[in-house]
């Protein structure tokens, strides 16, 4: 090995980019006509070609603080990979996306056109919103917004669901804002049937038209929300509390318990709040089959060290339910034993685990005894002269102990609770009229159906010959559910971790120099639900693959691919999607160019929904679920002179695969040269004399890389002036690649303007103008133009 020093000053490259275009100015001065086959009426078609122009506008805009010019340079190279590959749908995809994110230009009439050939079934549904949301903001009316917002529903809608839904959505928006109500309610309707899961439009409808929706698809929809996001404990407790109330106890009492998991797995630390075991114990004791869960819970609530007279209660009740009035007499004579203990020990600065008012209660409705009851309640309501609870407790002792018109003031003078209309209820009983207390009786139970007050209210309906009848058929409510739901109605807890996995799958573990590597992630439902992809769901759509080299180079690479999926709503139980990465991107793609020689190690690091930690790492939003590692190998190429030669002597072949994959051999190496010989060798790499004239005369010579004007090899030329892109240029190089300016192939000509538009001389924007008027190709005219506003700002 040895070291080579550059003899090249930044004066001399400016001289020989200058000699190196002289040919092109004379050319401009009487050039001859530019045959292509576009303008010979051949079409030219290449997947390979049109991959590579992919590629190059992907590295052109993978980074937040991308140019416009840069965005307009991109959007050629893609515009012309999809002339070459009509089945381009990552060309389409990556065109609308930065059709949107161009703020210098309006490309609506473009993205219009791109949408239409973009949304069918498997469409990104975030991409094509972002495409519509762009077209309504140029727009300059909310008539015109209207107009157009009908027209792709239309002609786009039903061609995806979730989309349509969100199209819908926003006329609903726009109608709402002319005051157009019935208009609104409509489109909202028509958004939440094609997406159950669209909550904007379930929440504008409630807004606008509630009784609209009925209690079944309200408790729907809050069962949709929990499947949406297994991990709200939020959702899981609205759906329990509504289920509760339309008295479908087994449904609640199951929905209960998986918020008891739920909040144990989330604050493992924390003891189960009463909020969550009060109407858990209670909707256990409604149900029929279910009652001795009360029992467990008032167990697991000991054994916490704690008490709560409420859950001794319906404890003792269930008990007594169940026949062994026995053990019921123990249960409430230690539960009012251990609560007058703790009310005679409780000071006024502690927080005590029973209240007054709870021991008035539980000798009113758990263990009925009307002197204590009234003896509790008038201390309770001198401790709480203003609690409308106290008072309300108070009233029904007092009716209890037959003291009717001391109950009457206190019913009339006080906001009325279930506890105060079911003694007024027996004060109507009374006093008449009895029609009156009926009604009153059914008011109070329908304020909460499963209460011991409600069971009270019932026992005194029932005699007065009247049965409850609840306004809202439960039986029929829960048939509808079970016919949308089946089996999974009332959820089963399952860890965030065992609901889904996530895989990181390159198809190998060692890659040759040059060999591609991309890969995939997969992502697998092990529940027996669906799992959404939203922004409010368990899994949000959001994937970063970060990568780590080790070997003959070291290198940290963050945030090496990212993006946001939106392909598919839901994955089925048991189903998996399939998520394209791009891998050999970025400072990735370069090391692996720049050292074919070196041996290298590569471990990447997949995250769902990344979040940065307060240590300032990234992690998974969903701590428990592991970010996914894997590790692949790339050995250095192994070099021999005999090798070298036997490449080279294949350009004169005519095998084009072979061609590129030597031009990507060659110029990786000439850069390897450049980058050891003139820094610090970072490994020991072969070099010779004879080595870099041979890979340069693979480019220069008259039947070489660059030059060969065989039939065909535009796709060899096209592939090699785009490895080139990295390469050092000087005057025998640009000189060959200036040479292809002229080629009657319109690819040819785009590669080569842009490759040369990088030597950063003044002097080209001559040859850039002169194309933009004059080529005959209207890709390599749009890419001069976009390369003229890049030359005139650098």
């Amino acid at each position: 090995m040895c070291k080579r020093a550059s003899s090249d000053s930044a004066q001399a490259g400016s001289i020989l980019v200058f000699s190196a275009l002289f040919f092109f100015v004379c050319f401009l001065s009487a050039p001859p006509p530019l045959l292509s086959q576009e303008s010979s009426g051949q079409q030219v078609f290449s997947s390979s070609v049109s991959q590579k122009f992919y590629e190059l506008a992907y590295e052109l805009t993978n980074s937040e603080d991308v140019k416009s010019s840069q965005i307009e340079q991109a959007m050629v190279f893609l515009t012309a990979a999809m002339k070459l590959d009509n089945n381009s749908r990552d060309a389409l995809t990556l065109l609308i996306k930065l059709a949107c994110r161009n703020s210098q230009q309006n490309h609506s009439d473009l993205v219009y056109n791109l949408l239409s050939d973009y949304v069918d079934e498997s469409a990104d549904v975030e991409v094509a919103k972002k495409a519509v949301l762009y077209l309504l903001e140029h727009l300059n009316s909310r008539q015109q917004r209207e107009k157009l917002l009908e027209q792709i529903l239309g002609t786009l809608g039903g061609k995806n669901a979730v989309f349509g839904s969100e199209l819908s959505t926003l006329l609903g928006l726009l109608k709402t804002e002319k005051v157009d109500l019935e208009a609104a309610e409509f489109y909202f309707m028509q958004a939440y049937k094609k997406n159950r899961y669209n909550n904007s439009a379930f929440t504008k409808l409630m807004e606008l038209k509630p009784e609209r929706i009925g209690p079944t698809i309200y408790l729907e929809r809050l069962r949709l929300a929990l499947r949406e996001n297994p991990s709200d404990i939020d959702a899981a407790t609205a759906f329990a509390q509504q289920a509760e109330q339309l008295q479908l106890y087994d449904i609640a009492a199951g929905v209960y318990e998986y918020c008891a998991n739920l909040f144990s797995y989330l604050y493992p630390s924390k003891a189960l709040p009463a909020r969550i075991y009060l109407p858990w114990a209670i909707s256990s004791y409604n149900t029929e089959r279910n009652q001795s869960k009360c029992l467990q819970i008032a167990q697991r609530i000991q054994q916490e060290g704690r008490f709560d007279l409420r859950v001794e209660a319906i404890a003792g009740k269930v008990v007594t339910k169940m026949g062994n009035g026995e053990v019921a007499t123990q249960i409430f004579q230690d539960a009012e034993k251990k609560a007058q203990q703790l009310l005679s020990q409780a000071s006024s600065s502690d927080s005590p685990q029973v209240s007054i008012n709870q021991l008035a209660w539980f000798y009113c409705f758990a263990l009925p005894i009307p002197d204590k009851a009234l003896h509790w309640a008038n201390k309770a309501s001198l401790a709480e002269p203003n609690s409308p609870a106290s008072r309300a407790v108070l009233a029904y002792a007092l009716m209890m102990n037959n003291q009717t018109e001391w109950a009457k003031p206190i019913i009339n003078n006080h906001r009325r609770n279930q506890i105060a209309d079911l003694a007024l209820a027996q004060i109507q009983l009374v006093q008449g009229p009895r029609d009156l207390a009926i009604e009153t009786l059914n008011t109070a139970i329908a304020r909460d159906p499963g209460s011991f007050a409600a069971e009270r209210a019932k026992e005194i309906l029932a005699q007065q010959g009247h049965k409850y009848a609840p306004p809202i058929d439960p039986d029929a409510v829960l048939t509808m559910l079970e016919k949308v739901f089946e089996q999974t109605l009332v959820p089963v807890f399952t860890p965030p971790e065992k609901i889904f996995s996530a895989q990181l799958n390159i198809p190998g573990d060692e890659f040759s120099y040059g060999s591609e590597f991309n890969g995939n992630v997969e992502i697998t439902n092990n529940s027996t639900e669906p799992i959404v992809i939203s922004d409010d769901a368990l899994f949000k759509g959001n994937i970063r693959i970060d990568a780590d080299i080790s070997g003959d180079v070291n290198r940290k690479i963050p945030n090496l691919f990212s993006a946001k999926v939106r392909t598919a709503l839901f994955i089925k139980p048991g189903r998996s999607i399939i998520i394209p990465v791009r891998l050999i991107t970025g400072e990735l793609r370069k090391i692996l160019l720049t050292y074919p020689q070196a041996s290298l190690n590569i471990d990447f690091t997949l995250y769902l929904d990344p979040v940065t930690t307060n240590e300032d790492k990234i992690t998974n939003r969903l701590t428990n679920v592991q970010p996914t590692r894997v590790r692949i190998k790339r050995p250095g190429v192994k070099l021999t002179g005999q090798y070298l030669r036997s490449r080279f002597n294949l350009i004169s072949k005519n095998n084009a695969n072979e061609k590129i994959k030597i031009a990507r051999l060659f110029t990786s190496l000439l850069r390897e040269q450049h980058e050891m010989l003139n820094n610090k060798p970072l490994y020991r790499f072969m070099y010779a004399d004879w080595m870099e004239p041979l890979l340069r005369n693979a480019l220069l010579h008259e039947a070489g890389l660059l030059s060969n004007t065989t039939k065909g090899q535009w796709v060899v030329k096209v592939h090699t002036l785009t490895e080139m892109l990295s390469l050092p240029l000087d005057y025998e190089l640009i000189s060959a690649v200036a040479k292809n300016l002229g080629d009657t192939n319109w690819t040819v000509r785009l590669m080569a303007v842009y490759l040369l538009s990088k030597a950063n001389d003044s002097n080209f924007d001559k040859v850039l103008d002169w194309t933009a008027k004059n080529d005959s190709n209207k890709q390599v005219r749009n890419m001069a133009i976009a390369l003229g506003r890049f030359t005139s700002v650098r």
